[in-house]
């Protein structure tokens, strides 16, 4: 949750406790949606849209969906599933940070009135562009 408050991510409003079991999903949803014009990389002197780093976010929440869904799957899973599914959570999670300084998109130190960045400034996430 804190950063998707970070990120200024939208979200529905939802009342009382359907708001309290918002899941990954919900949240990687809105990340993938809103990051296709909001979570951009720097090339050269201009801005492009990040593409490796929402297919990263993309397989993790298809992983969630199909193997982490509580409605939807027995909590069987088997040791190698549970495995790739840790590291796909993972690897969306290293997606938010820059690979070059190591720093989070939402690095508080950086951040703007347009948007928040990493300390680097090669990575960064434009508000209210989703």
């Amino acid at each position: 949750m804190t950063v998707a408050q970070k990120l200024e991510l939208r979200f529905p409003y939802l009342r009382g406790e359907k708001n309290d079991q918002r899941m990954a999903h919900d949240f990687l949803e809105r990340l993938i949606g809103d990051g296709s014009k909001c979570l951009q990389k720097k090339d050269g002197d201009k801005w492009i849209c990040d593409t490796g780093r929402l297919a990263l976010l993309e397989k993790a929440d298809g992983l969630l969906l199909s193997w982490g869904n509580r409605g939807s799957h027995s909590f069987d899973l088997v040791r190698p599933e549970a495995t790739k599914l840790i590291d796909s959570c993972e690897q969306a999670l290293e997606a938010l940070k820059c690979s070059g300084c190591g720093k989070p998109l939402w690095f508080a130190d950086a951040a703007g009135a347009e948007w928040v960045q990493c300390q680097c400034g090669e990575l960064r996430w434009r508000y209210g562009k989703g």
